[in-house]
């Protein structure tokens, strides 16, 4: 990993930079980790160990009813937009040039994750709930 300062960057700027891509690369992998045990437990439940033909709304409601399940698909979804979010994060740092257009960007980055978070859990809760 380069610690030196990018041009135009300040030594404490480059400190955040590098500790920012750290903990961005740190949550890659750790996601990654999780998104392999989350997304093959799920495809194992829906398609392997249940008849495909009887995978349906039905399934699906029977599923939901259950709090493992809901809080999987939760952690599923979570897991990726934060996977996708610290990937998006690197690339960022990676292709933006400037600093005031790498903070717009990252701004940007962090309220679409957000806002996609909010709509995602909005949508489980309405499914369990209503």
């Amino acid at each position: 990993m380069n610690v030196l300062p990018r041009s135009g960057r300040g030594p404490d700027t480059a400190h955040r930079a590098v500790s920012g891509r750290l903990v961005a690369y740190l949550l890659i992998r750790v996601t990654g980790v999780l998104l392999a045990v989350l997304v093959l437990g799920h495809f194992t439940v829906t398609h392997i160990t249940t008849d495909v033909a009887r995978t349906g709304p039905a399934f699906v409601g029977r599923r939901w009813h259950s709090a493992l399940w809901v809080t999987w698909d939760w952690l599923m979804l979570a897991a990726v937009l934060a996977h996708a979010g610290c990937g998006l994060w690197v690339v960022v740092e990676d292709y933006v040039t400037g600093p005031t257009a790498r903070r717009r960007a990252h701004a940007l980055l962090v309220t679409v994750t957000c806002v996609l978070m909010i709509v995602g859990s909005v949508v489980v809760a309405d499914v369990v709930l209503g």
